[in-house]
């Protein structure tokens, strides 16, 4: 295989998918500086509008969802893959790739497995316990897979599976070099950090600040920093009228380095992303799933989080219950329970996979 080395990474529609890909292309092209990686996704996917602004070459491609939807929108999508197959072969004739690696969504499907079928090197990268259809598919035929849990390789018992951990992004990374957590006092202010993706969580907007206000005397302790989603920031802050402890309401929060330095505690839904930057900086978090996510893979992500005691979860219907009371009352009078969680979340991260994973594909395209 002559250089320079291209990479394609398919697939994308969330963050959770995106975004470990982005540390991937990051690592390879710092092992192959001449390389090139190219993004391959659709036209609605957040990859549209990320990946333009990162510099990275982005190929829009029109591929249905097989999933969700009436029985009319499935039937139309499955006629359709014969022609998606045939434009993922004609863009691979374009790009020529030296491998191709999915991330999971709708866009991976195809590209990966004309690749597959061409004889060039493909590979997966699967960043939930409970894996995505196209990636269960795509098992089946491709090269290799990255896994991020452990769980995940029952899902996959034909293919060359390597739990290597889910790539987060190079400014965290950084932070984690020189971040050592701190528990806070007893009776200081206590910080208290809510992120429900950029979206934000609805729930969490709904219930978290009752929550905060009925947790008594201890209330006047409390400093929350919660992040609402786009547009709704307004409608959260009224929630906290009368709140003896202090709370900032955002739409986002921008620098997200900063804030994970800020909170003595972490309220967050239980996406792969999020969890392995919690994971990496060493962070006590309360993991809330969303109950409607694919397959319920959140609390499998969080349940395998958990069983090792390197976090906490409650389920969505629990935010303002007797328990999340119970569970803050308990942080707040032992923090060294927060440290104990950190300490095991710490041992949990796996920053290296990144770039372990950009080896391992360095050395299938010059070993094809």
């Amino acid at each position: 295989m002559g250089s320079p080395e291209h990479l394609v990474i398919a697939g994308g529609g969330t963050g959770g998918h995106l975004f470990p890909g982005v540390a991937v292309a990051e690592a390879f092209l710092e092992l192959c500086p001449e390389g090139k990686v190219t993004f391959v996704g659709t036209e609605r996917g957040i990859e549209a509008r990320v990946i333009p602004e990162l510099g990275f070459p982005l190929e829009l491609v029109e591929v249905s969802a097989l999933k969700g939807g009436g029985l009319m929108r499935k039937m139309k999508s499955a006629a359709g893959l014969p022609m998606s197959g045939l434009r993922a072969r004609k863009l691979l004739r374009r790009l020529e790739p030296s491998a191709v690696v999915s991330v999971g969504g709708y866009a991976a499907g195809p590209v990966t497995l004309m690749a597959s079928w061409m004889g060039i090197p493909t590979a997966l990268m699967e960043q939930n316990s409970t894996p995505g259809m196209t990636n269960r598919w795509l098992g089946k035929s491709v090269d290799r897979g990255y896994l991020t849990f452990e769980d995940s390789a029952r899902y996959f018992d034909k293919l060359d599976a390597r739990v290597v951990g889910n790539p987060v992004r190079k400014d965290l990374l950084a932070m984690a070099d020189g971040f050592s957590y701190e528990a806070p006092g007893k009776d200081g202010p206590f910080r208290i950090l809510i992120i429900g993706g950029s979206g934000g969580a609805g729930s969490f907007n709904e219930h978290l600040p009752g929550l905060f206000q009925s947790m008594g005397e201890l209330a006047g302790r409390l400093h929350v920093r919660h992040q609402a989603g786009r547009d709704r920031a307004d409608d959260v802050r009224p929630r906290y009228e009368g709140f003896t402890g202090s709370a900032v309401v955002e739409e986002f929060i921008d620098d997200m380095v900063a804030a994970y330095r800020w909170c003595d505690l972490l309220i967050c839904r239980a996406g792969a992303s999020t969890m392995a930057e919690v994971l990496n900086l060493g962070l006590p978090a309360i993991y809330v799933p969303f109950p409607h996510a694919a397959d319920d893979h959140q609390r499998a992500n969080a349940l395998s989080v958990v069983e090792a005691g390197a976090g906490v979860m409650i389920d969505d219907s629990e935010l303002e219950s007797d328990r999340a009371r119970a569970l803050l009352r308990g942080f707040m009078a032992n923090p060294e329970a927060l440290s104990n969680l950190a300490r095991r979340a710490r041992e949990l991260g796996r920053p290296q996979a990144a770039r372990d994973i950009a080896e391992d594909l360095v050395s299938m395209i010059r070993d094809s």
